[in-house]
């Protein structure tokens, strides 16, 4: 797909197109025009810069494989999708291991893989199963109906799973600033607060793991990697920091449209409710067709690279749209189309290459519980307000909805 060529001529400029907007419930025609063309086509930003954004299921993969592409914010030409994203690259010691390159991503990432593994996320099954059924069983014995499944569900089982892995009681306050940090709706000033308010917390519990250490995620951490040497407290709490807010804003807003398509997708939920072996292959496609988050990944070139007939040069920035990867009909047929059958590991939804998110299984085994939980619980669950008045998360960088207002 990809290969160096030192001597690339200079090449027409390519015509920009104003940055698509992504729903992933119902994604805007354009990103399949693009795929039609270009590897890469040209597109400006809320800040008037303009970036290569790459739509095809190949692109995605090749660029995200290719070290010749930094994930550090810092570098010249990188996206600032976001004016909040602006922060981390005004304070870069707050950046977590997402946005460095090797050789100190891999140093970092590797302190934590053994507690990520797919072993580790089947041993929480047994656990969120009961969590499920007494939150559901307390919903459904309410007597109440409707009942929202972001606030009674899809928010709180997140949530609690990374205070179970940090062995910590505060969700509410760790849900209420991650939510923050992902929402586009508020100012950097608000973001740079909710950051430091969770760093400030995180830093507290690292020292107090330092002095009495227990059997949690953290305390591991401090006991193997702070004590001797190979992890400072200052690599530790952005490192805490995006554990949180990845573990709980991504899993949350996947969630919530998975339980979405699962009220409103009679294929889906007769499917599932006649076979619940196929739940691993439905999360696949859920993730696949909802590929939440909306502003793409980004990423900058730290040299000239050829893309199948587009050349990036050492400078520029690039956009990943995981959204348009995952209908691009040449590796998925029928992309719009939910197909509980279909096969759909090859999806991008948790990105490709080193990058790749760590807590894959363990979203994937939540989701899961979390569908199989409702079946159980709310046989024949449906929508209790038409679906023109859902109130989705446009403003959140992981879209997802406000309120699932259900029925049974």
């Amino acid at each position: 797909m990809m290969q160096n060529d030192a001597a690339l001529q200079d090449e027409k400029a390519a015509p920009s197109y104003p940055m698509p907007r992504v729903c992933p419930v119902d994604p805007p025609p354009q990103l399949a025009g693009l795929r039609a063309g270009p590897a890469a086509s040209k597109v400006t930003l809320w800040d008037g810069s303009q970036v290569w954004l790459v739509t095809s299921h190949a692109g995605v993969r090749a660029v995200l494989g290719d070290r010749r592409f930094t994930a550090v914010t810092s570098a010249p030409g990188f996206p600032m999708l976001t004016r909040t994203s602006q922060l981390v690259r005004a304070a870069p010691h707050t950046a977590s291991f997402i946005r460095m390159d090797d050789p100190d991503h891999s140093r970092l990432r590797s302190m934590l893989t053994r507690d990520f593994l797919a072993r580790r996320a089947e041993e929480m099954r047994p656990v969120l199963r009961e969590l499920l059924d007494e939150m559901l069983s307390a919903l459904v014995s309410s007597g109440e109906r409707p009942v929202d499944l972001v606030t009674g569900l899809t928010t709180a089982v997140p949530s609690k799973v990374i205070t179970l892995l940090f062995g910590v009681s505060e969700g509410d306050f760790i849900e209420s600033r991650s939510a923050i940090l992902i929402d586009r709706g508020y100012t950097p000033d608000q973001v740079a607060s909710a950051r430091d308010e969770l760093d400030g917390f995180l830093r507290e519990l690292v020292e107090q793991r330092v002095a009495d250490p227990g059997t949690d995620l953290v305390s591991r951490l401090v006991t193997e990697q702070v004590r001797p040497g190979r992890l400072s407290v200052e690599e530790l709490v952005p490192m805490c920091r995006l554990l949180l807010v990845a573990g709980h804003g991504t899993t949350a807003s996947q969630a919530a449209l998975s339980l979405l398509s699962l009220a409103t997708d009679p294929n889906l939920a007769g499917a599932l409710a006649k076979d619940e072996s196929l739940l691993p292959k439905a999360v696949d496609e859920l993730l696949r067709f909802h590929s939440i988050v909306q502003n793409g990944l980004a990423r900058a070139a730290v040299e000239d690279v050829r893309l199948d007939d587009v050349t990036i040069r050492a400078g520029e920035g690039v956009v990943l749209s995981l959204a348009a990867g995952n209908r691009d009909e040449g590796v998925f047929p029928s992309p719009d189309t939910l197909d509980p059958h279909r096969d759909a590991r090859r999806h991008l939804a948790f990105g490709h290459g080193i990058h790749q998110c760590l807590g894959q299984w363990l979203a994937k085994v939540e989701i899961e519980e979390m569908l199989a939980a409702v079946l159980r619980w709310m046989p024949g669950v449906r929508l209790a307000v038409p679906f023109e008045e859902l109130d989705f998360r446009h403003e959140v960088s992981s879209y997802g909805l406000g309120a699932l207002p259900v029925t049974w």
